[in-house]
């Protein structure tokens, strides 16, 4: 290790990775623990908090945290044009507001873990909105990846008689929210957004909390009634929602700059399993009766997905050479 550079013994398209920096280290640590430890959070923080209340506050906090960087960095110079705002408020609504509300609303009664393995889903359906939309069929990988999450999630849910006894409501809520956050992720894609990154999620999740808020002031009893009720614990779980949270959030920024897109998608694979450990260890939730089948499916569905592709050049490569 030298001058804040450590080297590091991972393969990585044949190679070795060094001199790989801390801060990117400490990155990876960030989005791989923090997002995981997320769907355990959420479960903690609507215990007492009505949903809108943890998701206008952390949005809007975070949002505006966001913003205040880019102005004091200069990142913010001007407003985005009208079509960008629109855009950053489609996205901060289906994203954040929907996205994340739906699943903190289904995790009233939805174990974390749960949560965060049928959320794990989103790239399969990012998959089928992008056939559905822009007629990009999926490779073979990508099928057979498809199958094996799906398969994966479908056994977790199976409780030995029947997969409908599962569908609770809650369930149906953190169905609805993967929905949604794919919907938009799959359409994000299209829309004329900020250039700068940390301007469009600022925004975004300004949007989102400030509608947030809105609703909970319609929805609710008035604050001052309902501030009361809402445990030490839930207000925790607000706080590492807002600032671990937009922190966390700050790293993928960094490390979509900085690192190849191929290693940063790696949380999508390593984010359920820390859930799932968090959710039983810490939560003491009850595991699922095909936990522990389920879950492999749904990885190996995951690496099928985000590397499919190379996984099957790397093969071809290696019998061409026989």
């Amino acid at each position: 290790m030298q001058d804040g550079r450590i080297e590091l013994l991972l393969p990585y398209k044949g190679t070795i990775i060094k001199n790989l920096s801390l801060k990117i280290v400490f990155c990876y640590l960030a989005i791989y623990i923090v997002w995981g430890s997320t769907y355990l959070f959420i479960k903690i923080s609507v215990e007492t908090m009505p949903t809108f209340y943890l998701v206008g506050g952390r949005f809007f906090l975070g949002g505006l945290f966001f913003l205040l960087i880019c102005l004091a960095s200069g990142k913010l110079k001007k407003l985005p044009s009208p079509i960008e705002l629109l855009s950053t408020l489609f996205l901060g609504t289906f994203l954040c507001l929907l996205g994340n509300g739906f699943v903190s609303m289904g995790e009233k009664s939805v174990d974390s873990y749960l949560a965060a393995l049928i959320v794990s889903s989103t790239p399969f359906v990012v998959a089928m909105f992008n056939a559905l939309f822009f007629r990009q069929l999926p490779s073979i990988s990508h099928i057979f990846g498809m199958l094996f999450g799906i398969t994966g999630v479908a056994l977790i849910l199976y409780n030995g008689s029947s997969l409908s006894f599962s569908l609770t409501p809650g369930t149906y809520m953190v169905i609805a929210g993967l929905f949604c956050w794919a919907f938009a992720t799959s359409l994000g894609h299209r829309m004329k957004v900020p250039s700068n990154n940390l301007v469009n999620s600022g925004f975004q999740m300004f949007f989102a909390g400030a509608i947030g808020l809105i609703i909970s002031a319609i929805v609710y009893p008035p604050a001052q009634t309902i501030i009361p009720s809402i445990s030490l614990k839930s207000w925790i779980g607000l706080a590492y929602l807002t600032v671990p949270g937009a922190a966390a959030f700050y790293c993928y920024s960094y490390l979509i700059k900085n690192e190849p897109s191929s290693r940063v998608v790696s949380y999508a694979i390593v984010n359920p399993p820390i859930a799932v450990l968090l959710g039983i260890l810490i939560g003491r939730e009850k595991p699922a009766q095909f936990l522990f089948w389920g879950l492999p499916l749904i990885l190996i569905g995951l690496i099928l997905m985000l590397y499919g592709s190379k996984l099957k050049e790397i093969f071809f490569k290696k019998h061409d050479h026989l």
